[in-house]
């Protein structure tokens, strides 16, 4: 029984130290998402599209269905060149029991996902040599990175932009400035009929 109780303590603890992580990237989240790094702090309805209606209003598309064994693990890999970003989207997954790893090297993108094999990758798309379009038609084009789950990050985000994200492979466009509880609704439905399991 003693070890039933500090079990129970244990993962309690674990509960409340992933909430107090969570709350101590908030005010960052907020600074970088919601309107820092393009300028404005312009508030809005957050809306949510699962399915082929491309709408500019909506902050978050998803062409993909998510399906039973979309996702073997929680591994998440973050790809932006702002580092406090990628930084600041890696710690709230990590926090959200996630295993994420970020990278600012689009270069580096598509060695470490073949070696890593993370069920998403979140891209960004303007990035200095190397854009995130063409990273994931390069995704795509590879056996061991094919069925990743792709999602767009990016502050590009009008009809063509969404348009152009599609046709390079990306199963999801996340509109900057987001809210982050979108994209984790996102990838928690995938990991989470993973582990529910088929009908």
């Amino acid at each position: 029984m003693a070890a039933d109780r500090g079990g129970v303590a244990k993962t309690e603890a674990n509960a409340r130290r992933a909430i107090s992580a969570r709350r101590a990237v908030g005010a960052n989240l907020a600074r970088i998402f919601i309107g820092a790094q393009n300028g404005t702090n312009k508030s809005r309805e957050t809306r949510v599209t699962f399915d082929n209606t491309i709408d500019e209003n909506d902050d978050v598309v998803v062409w993909r269905p998510i399906q039973y064994a979309m996702a073997s693990n929680r591994r998440v890999l973050v790809v932006d060149d702002y580092q406090e970003a990628a930084e600041a989207l890696q710690m709230l997954l990590n926090a959200d029991g996630f295993e994420c790893r970020a990278l600012l090297d689009p270069f580096a993108v598509c060695d470490m996902a073949c070696a890593w094999q993370p069920f998403a990758v979140l891209l960004d798309i303007k990035m200095p040599g190397l854009d995130g379009l063409e990273l994931a038609r390069r995704l795509r084009a590879n056996p061991l990175t094919s069925d990743m789950l792709l999602v767009a990050c990016t502050a590009f985000a009008s009809r063509e932009d969404r348009a152009r994200a599609r046709a390079a492979g990306f199963d999801a466009h996340c509109a900057k400035p987001l809210t982050p509880e979108r994209l984790l609704r996102l990838l928690e439905s995938a990991a989470a009929l993973h582990a529910i399991g088929p009908p």
